[in-house]
């Protein structure tokens, strides 16, 4: 009996721009300075990594987004991490879930020389 091999589903596109997450989150900081656009700006490249990234990548972004670490950038700025978190995965740049190792390359054995 063959059993065919498991499939990947192909990567959904993310609903909205990264910009659009960008000027949400910005508007909703608590002090409208630079630096505020800038720690918005850190959270906004972790989600982002989350989605397009390598494998390393997205792990440590993904490690970001759910550590103590997003909750202390975003309370810097009066934004909520829970919320971040949320839409981060509403919007389809992260996974509940912790990414999964990419499958192994297999390593063609040739004939050296020849």
């Amino acid at each position: 009996m063959n059993i065919a091999p498991r499939t990947l589903h192909p990567k959904v596109k993310p609903l909205v721009r990264v910009h659009s997450i960008y000027a949400m989150l910005s508007k909703q900081a608590d002090p409208q300075i630079p630096e505020a656009k800038l720690v918005v700006a850190v959270i906004c490249q972790a989600i982002d990594d989350c989605y397009r990234a390598g494998h390393v990548f997205k792990c440590r972004a993904w490690n970001f987004m759910n550590d103590e670490r997003l909750e202390l950038w975003a309370g810097a700025v009066g934004l909520d991490a829970g919320f971040i978190r949320h839409v981060a995965i509403k919007t389809g740049y992260m996974t509940p879930e912790r990414p999964n190792r990419p499958p192994a390359k297999s390593k063609k054995k040739g004939v050296k020389g020849a």
